[in-house]
């Protein structure tokens, strides 16, 4: 059986046109292999451009689900503050509010204190400072030394925001 594709080759060997076919149908088919592999090839850069962008869509995707759950927790967590606060006592229009701003104001003593003694925390009032200094005028006195009533005054910056209660709390 070996013996029958021997005859076969070397009959297309003797013709010419047998030849010139048989190289035309191999040169066709490397042709079509060529254009099929550039397709393929393609396709392939396509599929990993898709897998690309899949995996960029997927990681902001997973990014934007961290945020809203972080979302939902801090909703939760300002949903417990609120209630929290309600049930202390701590409803919104029981209380007033006064911003208080002083630039370097010139203050005694006993002003300073019993201004400080006004923005104390306790049960009717909270205040929330932006800035505050205390400060003396000259540089031979201290902030805590007992001086002659006639001495400078202190400079007090002191800005924030007072709340009060405007109502009893039931």
């Amino acid at each position: 059986m070996k013996a029958a594709p021997l005859p076969l080759l070397s009959r297309f060997s003797r013709s010419r046109n047998a030849s010139l076919l048989l190289f035309a149908v191999a040169l066709g088919a490397l042709s079509l292999a060529a254009v099929w592999f550039t397709a393929a090839r393609n396709a392939l850069d396509e599929s990993y451009e898709l897998v690309s962008s899949g995996q960029q869509s997927l990681a902001a995707a997973e990014q934007r689900l961290k945020e809203a759950e972080l979302r939902v927790q801090l909703s939760e967590s300002a949903k417990g503050l609120a209630e929290e606060a309600i049930a202390s006592g701590f409803v919104e229009d029981r209380w007033g509010e006064r911003l208080i701003n002083m630039e370097q104001a010139p203050l005694d003593r006993e002003d300073v204190g019993n201004l400080l003694a006004s923005v104390s925390r306790d049960d009717d009032r909270i205040f929330g400072a932006q800035a505050f200094d205390l400060s003396v005028t000259r540089p031979d006195e201290g902030l805590f030394d007992t001086v002659d009533p006639r001495s400078p005054p202190l400079l007090m910056t002191l800005r924030g925001t007072l709340l009060f209660r405007t109502e009893e709390s039931p």
